[in-house]
Order: structure tokens, then sequence, then C-alpha cells
């Protein structure tokens, strides 16, 4: 029976990719927890805190245990017995260490600094594998961009038709939001993967006289950074990279569920690459879902929702509360399994995205109704009779045309204000959507520029 969506067998490839899932089993966990224990050995018996020989020992056990379906159940007896995350660990490479050396395993160091310590190795590499697909991603899109720089279609605002824009425009918008996020998620390496090696309190008190040298060695070897203060209490680091991970993620289901709408019958110029043998509904035989933009909704919904949890530990009781610490176990795996999968997903979606350039320009010439020039006949005509007597000319003149069902352009040519000021020729003039397009070619151009 499956009791978590992400960790079934039949389902959990929708929910997470392989490489992050595995970051967060019990095997790659207690193998982790057993590297972190042999170097804070190595280390602390390089700075004479305990006895060369035991840090010897105790290195060569963690490296030899098989983290095999018998440990593990063992490690599961051991916790509920005890209720205690380590204790079961700790005793497993005592009772296997000889000449007394068990006696120094762990030594003066708390089962959160091994945690926590962990999960920054962890939170690292699920930073690695999102940047590489973020940077698949921004590759795509600056293709995209590229291809459809001048491809007018509607711009939409409120749900409704707006003004011309180009499609490239709008994929310009996705690709400088990814670069910006790209520039997040490096920005955690330099401030945030930290190490944890702070004692029960955060003083570092069972470390010893040289504990500082302790910290910043046992930090090198793992390949995380000294903090600058014991963050045992200071969940800021943690909540910062979930933060990262949300506007990562809603910057993907941005970009999905515009084409979600875009992908809509009645609009249809955008579609998610088909692949066949997809079934839609089992009901309705025809249907072509778009499966994977509404998927990295749902995923950037699960990512959110954990995240609020992880907000919870901003306020932390004393030098260490459980409750926060705690929620972090259940919280941090799902953003960061969800999170990785979202990112893969819309990776792919842009890299197959169909792109129908002539249903864009017929939504525009034909179901506009020529509404979308509005604002280029009240410019023309505000040089005329200024900005407020336009705009109220051409909204009487649009809400006339919208109740009598009229084309815009023959409301125009209708009105006897309008034609004492433009000709008709001015009036067709004004209906070429490409001279209504603004900046975005150069806006296009500029994001190309600083993708390059």
């Amino acid at each position: 029976m499956t009791l978590w969506t992400m960790g079934s067998r039949v389902y959990g490839g929708a929910w997470s990719t392989p490489p992050v899932r595995a970051l967060f089993t019990d095997e790659r966990r207690i193998e982790g927890w057993l590297r972190i224990l042999a170097v804070l050995a190595k280390c602390q018996a390089a700075h004479e805190l305990i006895p060369d020989h035991a840090a010897a020992e105790i290195m060569r056990v963690c490296a030899s245990i098989e983290v095999n379906p018998e440990v593990v159940e063992q490690l599961r007896i051991d916790y509920e017995t005890s209720s205690h995350s380590t204790y079961g660990l700790i005793r497993l490479i005592k009772d296997r260490c000889e000449t007394g050396a068990g006696e120094w395993v762990c030594f003066g160091t708390t089962v959160q600094d091994v945690a926590d310590t962990w999960m920054m190795l962890a939170l690292k590499q699920v930073r690695k594998l999102i940047s590489s697909d973020l940077g698949r991603l921004k590759i795509e899109l600056v293709v995209l961009c590229q291809a459809h720089r001048e491809t007018v279609m509607l711009g939409r605002t409120h749900g409704q038709q707006g003004l011309p824009i180009t499609f490239g425009y709008k994929v310009a918008s996705w690709l400088a939001e990814t670069r910006r996020q790209i520039r997040r998620l490096d920005a955690l390496a330099v401030y945030g993967e930290v190490g944890q090696l702070c004692g029960a309190v955060g003083s570092l008190s069972g470390q010893g006289s040289r504990a500082l040298e302790i910290q910043a060695m046992f930090c090198a070897e793992l390949g995380l950074r000294v903090p600058d203060m014991s963050w045992g209490n200071s969940r800021d680091l943690v909540l910062d990279w979930a933060n990262t991970i949300t506007t990562v993620t809603g910057s993907a289901d941005r970009i999905c569920r515009e084409i979600y709408n875009l992908q809509r019958t009645e609009i249809d110029e955008v579609r998610e690459r088909f692949v066949s043998g997809t079934i839609g509904s089992i009901t309705m035989p025809h249907k072509r879902n778009p499966e994977v933009s509404e998927h990295v909704g749902t995923l950037s919904r699960i990512v959110r929702a954990n995240a609020s949890i992880l907000a919870e530990g901003a306020a932390h009781e004393h030098e260490r509360d459980g409750r926060s610490w705690k929620a972090e176990w259940h919280a941090i795996p799902e953003i960061a399994m969800a999170g990785a999968k979202a990112v893969q997903l819309v990776a792919d979606l842009i890299a197959g995205i169909q792109v129908d350039a002539d249903r864009m320009r017929l939504n525009l010439l034909s179901s506009s109704n020529g509404f979308v020039y509005s604002e280029a006949v009240m410019m023309k005509l505000a040089g005329k009779v200024g900005r407020a007597t336009a705009h109220r000319l051409v909204y009487d003149l649009a809400m006339l045309a919208r109740e009598e069902n009229l084309p815009f352009k023959e409301a125009l040519l209708r009105s006897e204000v309008v034609a004492s000021h433009l000709t008709p020729e001015e009036i067709e003039e004004l209906f070429d959507p490409t001279a209504h397009i603004g900046q975005c070619l150069a806006l296009v151009d500029r994001v190309l520029q600083d993708a390059s």
C-alpha cells in the first residue's frame, strides 16, 4: 500500500526526478551520515581532540558499513526503541569498532550537527541539479525567442484581448525571468550551503579549545562553507533556500500556465508536443490535454505549501526548537523533489513546443474585431484634440461598436468627429498590427543580448 505519492513505485516518477528522489532515501541519508561521522573523527584527531588510532578505526568502520535492508531495519528498531534519530547509528559504529575506538564516535557533537550538515549537502546537490535544468530551459528559450522575434500575436490583459505584441516578446519575458532564477540559485552557493558543527546550544563546547579550527576543517572536508554563527536556532538559511525554489517553480508555473491557456481550443496558438499513445480522456477520445503544463502547476502548489511549513520555523525558541527543526524533515524533501520535477518538465516542454504563427495572426486579425488598435487610434487623435478628449471619443465609439456588433474600423469610419480629424487612408494605416508592437523587438534584442 502506498502511503505517500512521491514514494509510489507506480506514480512516483510524476512527482520527482530519479536523481533528486535518490538523495532523500533512507540509504543515502545513512551513507551521508556515515561519511560525516568519519570526517568528524578525522578532523577531531587532526586537532588532538580524540586519539589518532580511534579516528582511523572509526573511519574504517564507517567506510565498511554496507547500508543494506538489514541495517536499515535495525536502525528503525533502534529509533522506535530510543526515540533518538542518531543513537542507533552511533551504536552500530561503536559495536563494530575495535580497541575501544567506538567510545569516540560523534564525540562532543549533537545529532543536529550531523543532520543539518547532511541536509546542506543534499540541498547543494539539489541546487546543482535544478540549475542544470534551468540552464537547459534558458537555451531552449533563447532558440524560441529568436525564432519568433517578429511573430505577431494578441497581447492579453485581465484575460481579455489587449494590444498586438510578438510571441518572441512573450518568450523574452520568460527568458529574462529564468536568467534571474539562475542567479538566485547561484547566490545560494555564495552565502548558503554552510556546515553545522556547533554543539548542543551552539557554543561548540564539546569540541575543545581548538573547536573553531575543527569546525573549519570539518566544513572544508565536506565542501561546505564555514558558518559565521551557529544556526541551530536560526533557520533563515533553510527558509531562504525554500523561498528560492518557490520563486523558481513560480516561474515554471507562470510559463506553463500561459501555455495551458494558449492551448485552449478557442485560442489554439501553441500546443504541447503530442506523444503518440498519450491518452487525454477515457471518455473523450479526441482530447489532447496540456498535461505537462497542468502538472507543473500542481507541483508548484506542493512547493509553495511546504515552504509555508518552513516559514513557521523562523520563530524559534531559545537555542533549539524541535517543532521547527523536525518539520524540515518533511517539507524539504517534498520541496526538492517537486521543484526539480517542475523545472525538468518545463525545460522538456519548451524544447518540444509547437507554435502556430498562422493561428496567432488569424486571432489578431479576425477575432479581435479591430479593437486591439484602440490605443493607436486614440494616440493619433490625441495629437489633434488632446489625450482626454481622444480617450472619451474612442471609448464611446468602442462601446457603440460592441453594442451594435460592428467592427471597430467601421465604427470609426462612420464617425463624423473622427472624419474631421483622420482620413480613411490614415485610419487604414492604423490597422497594421506590425506598426503597433511598440518596443517589442528592441526588448527581445536586449534580452537576447543579455542572455548571450
